[in-house]
């Protein structure tokens, strides 16, 4: 039995529709931000670059309003893990958000770097809200784990 036009009509617009809302779902998921979600201790991820030089592997962090003290650096194999808190320290009363984008509360950034890395000589350095870690490529170390200091 042929499908009728009025069918496929109705198939169409119902897909239409159902398009329509998973549309905007997804806008509401990514788009716009509750601001008691922006302080919950699920954590919030700052935003990084990571790229190659002839040398090294470098790692760009973007850590506003984060204090130095309030961040972890570790290193183990080919991963590099950025680990802090941003606190929220405003101390005006607020009574009504009018907009909140700004996050709070945990962080936890895994990297895998490829290739070979000189665990032992990585240099991070947090100036200006940005936290910028260099790391040496080289063959030796694999298998070992290193902490990594920060500097001014």
């Amino acid at each position: 039995m042929p499908f009728k036009d009025h069918d496929i009509n109705k198939a169409l617009k119902n897909l239409r529709q159902m398009e329509n809302e998973v549309e905007m779902l997804l806008k509401d998921f990514f788009v716009s931000k509750n601001p008691m979600l922006m302080v919950s201790e699920n954590g919030w991820a700052p935003h990084i670059d990571v790229y190659e030089t002839a040398a090294s592997f470098v790692i760009k962090v973007e850590l506003a309003g984060v204090k130095k003290s309030d961040i972890n650096l570790q290193m183990s194999d080919k991963k590099v893990i950025i680990s802090g808190r941003r606190n929220d320290e405003c101390e005006e009363a607020r009574e009504h958000f009018h907009l909140a984008e700004i996050s709070y509360g945990t962080f936890v950034r895994e990297i895998d770097i490829p290739g070979d890395l000189d665990g032992e000589n990585v240099k991070a350095r947090f100036k200006d809200g940005f936290l910028k870690i260099i790391i040496p490529k080289a063959i030796e170390n694999m298998g070992k784990k290193f902490s990594i200091s920060i500097s001014e």
